[in-house]
């Protein structure tokens, strides 16, 4: 097992060539490595078949998605959205802006079936140390401030609009759910200035902290989604890049 050159204490990439490494051990590996470092880059390559069983083993899936360049699926996407319907796809080349996904999902999962030529690499920043950077009363306040996301409704497939605090505390962390493009207005004068102040720290941590994370085909990476806040960059309209992406929800990592 490596350590990673960005944080060399971390054991944040398992090393592919530790053959002894079977699937139940990979899972336990994964679940101790990601509760310390809120990530981890698994480069011990697996079939798709053999991720699947891996992820059960993490949890439940409760979604799945192709994330590749494509207009077709975009033009579909676009026909069933409802509200902020101009907000970012993933189906589109254009660079995505560090956010989180649907807070029910504990882990997100990527799986690479093949890499962008050039680049395509995941760009991650690590929210553990935001009780350093804020205090406790500005924490309260920002707990105030609400982020849209959107489901579909069972029984009608529609689009609706639910809402998740932006901070929630659990025990003795906090839990971010950002997601900026879906923040609700209109915001309070301590939230805006506050909502500022937590823009300059997310420009802060890319400045200083960036994790970047290029997966190869039949890789994989795990992030704690309600720690870690993600992207990437602009990609080629041709890009040959795709990564099946997995919402985990578990019990296993709080």
């Amino acid at each position: 097992m490596n350590k990673t050159e960005k944080f060399p204490e971390f054991k944040t990439i398992i090393d592919g060539h530790n053959e002894t490494m079977d699937i139940n051990a990979l899972s336990a590996e994964i679940l101790k490595i990601i509760k310390i470092d809120g990530f981890v880059h698994i480069k011990q390559p697996l079939s798709q078949n053999d991720y699947e069983v891996l992820l059960h083993l993490l949890g439940k899936i409760i979604g799945r998605t192709d994330l590749v360049v494509d207009a077709k699926l975009n033009q579909l996407q676009q026909m069933k959205r409802k509200y902020n319907t101009n907000r970012p796809s993933v189906y589109l080349p254009e660079a995505l802006a560090f956010h989180t996904d649907t807070p029910a999902s504990d882990l997100i999962g990527w799986y690479c079936v093949e890499q962008d030529e050039v680049d395509g690499a995941t760009l991650l920043l690590d929210t553990r140390d935001i009780k350093d950077y804020f205090t406790p009363a500005e924490l309260s306040v920002l707990s105030g401030v609400s982020v849209q996301y959107m489901i579909r409704n069972s029984n009608t497939n529609e689009e609706e609009v639910v809402y998740q605090p932006l901070i929630s505390q659990k025990n003795s962390t906090y839990q971010v759910f950002y997601v900026p493009w879906n923040l609700s207005n209109p915001h309070k004068g301590e939230q805006t200035k506050l909502l500022e102040k937590f823009s300059e720290y997310v420009v802060h941590k890319q400045r200083t902290e960036l994790i970047k994370i290029r997966l190869a085909a039949k890789e994989s990476l795990f992030i704690n989604n309600h720690r870690l806040l993600h992207c990437r960059g602009k990609l080629p309209e041709n890009t040959k890049r795709h990564l099946i992406r997995y919402y985990i929800s578990t019990c296993l990592i709080s």
